[in-house]
């Protein structure tokens, strides 16, 4: 009988949601950040069910797994549904591992070419958790130092075919693994700010891009990199306002900027960090952030500076954490697909005055309209 039988059926005494959060983040924090010992809280199947989704929905579950050994029931539907969420937990490891070879083996591809490659978030950031194969993420981003196109060239030649995007980086697939060749750090067509961003981070990836190895591969892998702190600092807040504004913030997106200032804090450049935050308009949004970690992760790091923020909205970033937008469920492309995202769209334009203020969010929205348009007319490949 397939183990898919008893997932999701076991939802009676259902837990609220915040609740389920609030079980979640106590215990990664116990985990991830060493707050507490951990204590499994006394749930019944069906709640432990619950919790388990919510946390495979924001990327925790692998982290929460190792745990769910000392659970006990009697009967076999709540034992089965625990065996089930244990082998999905555990796949993550299996998923990591794979990614992980893709990433030596463009690494070794591009060496026999005399080419660097720097690999960003995903398995770079996983060596921040206590186990990496904890930490879920699914495509690869890499940067070429400026030889995008040449990458292109080289993987062509390897029978790796890319397609363009709508903005700073090239898709391709090796293996069924999403591969992204970021000619941009981050995108400069809609968004002034990013331009400042973008500048600044290819500034530093010529000055100390080459000073930290990939060293997770392997002694025999000498020419991939992983981003210093300094750029993590830039590149990871900007990235993860970019997710805030367009969808939501998972709780692993969390975990990842709490690890980093734990692990790198004390070797961040600061003050061209927050001059760069204060440039982009991105001031707001990262106290905002700072304040999650104290008051929901319980964590503070003195290295890291505390940012100015409006407290009124620190309740409504949280709860679009955990009520995210409905994901769309209709065709990609599809004129439903796109009137779908325009409500989606529409709906987060709070998030747009606290990602990039100043900014016509009525101006982005038809801009992305009429793309939409020219993509559904075939006018854009």
């Amino acid at each position: 009988m397939p183990m898919t039988k008893y997932l999701g059926t076991l939802r009676i005494n259902k837990v609220k949601k915040t609740e389920a959060v609030d079980i979640i983040i106590d215990l990664c924090n116990s985990i991830l950040l060493k707050v507490h010992n951990p204590a499994l809280p006394n749930l019944k199947a069906g709640d432990w069910d619950q919790v388990l989704s919510l946390a495979a929905e924001q990327g925790m579950l692998p982290i929460i797994a190792p745990l769910l050994t000392d659970l006990t029931f009697d009967d076999e539907a709540s034992r089965m549904m625990l065996v089930e969420w244990y082998a999905i937990a555990q796949s993550n490891q299996q998923d990591y591992k794979l990614r992980k070879n893709i990433m030596c083996e463009m690494a070794n591809m591009f060496a026999k070419e005399g080419m660097d490659i720097l690999f960003m978030k995903g398995a770079s950031l996983a060596q921040l958790y206590p186990n990496p194969e904890w930490r879920v993420f699914s495509d690869i981003d890499y940067y070429l130092y400026g030889q995008s196109e040449r990458g292109i060239k080289v993987m062509e030649q390897n029978g790796i075919e890319n397609e363009g995007y709508y903005h700073h980086h090239t898709q391709a697939s090796l293996n069924g693994i999403l591969l992204e060749n970021h000619y941009d750090f981050v995108e400069r067509v809609n968004h002034k700010c990013d331009i400042i961003l973008d500048d600044a981070l290819k500034t530093l990836a010529e000055k100390e891009g080459h000073s930290l190895r990939a060293s997770f591969l392997g002694e025999n892998i000498n020419n991939a990199y992983v981003m210093t702190p300094t750029m993590n600092a830039i590149f990871l807040m900007r990235h993860m306002s970019a997710h805030f504004v367009s969808e939501t913030i998972p709780l692993r997106m969390l975990y990842d900027w709490a690890l980093f200032l734990k692990h790198h804090a004390k070797d961040v450049d600061w003050t061209l960090v927050d001059d760069l935050y204060d440039k982009s308009g991105m001031t707001e949004f990262a106290g905002l952030i700072q304040h999650l970690l104290k008051t929901k992760l319980c964590v503070e790091y003195s290295d890291c500076p505390v940012f100015p923020f409006d407290v009124g909205k620190l309740d409504k970033l949280w709860q679009s954490i955990i009520y995210p937008p409905e994901q769309d469920p209709y065709k990609k492309f599809s004129f439903i697909y796109y009137l779908f995202e325009a409500k989606t769209f529409w709906k987060n334009r709070w998030k747009h005055e606290i990602v990039y203020p100043g900014e016509s969010f009525a101006w982005l929205f038809c801009k992305y309209a009429w793309l939409g348009t020219k993509k559904m007319l075939g006018l854009l490949k």
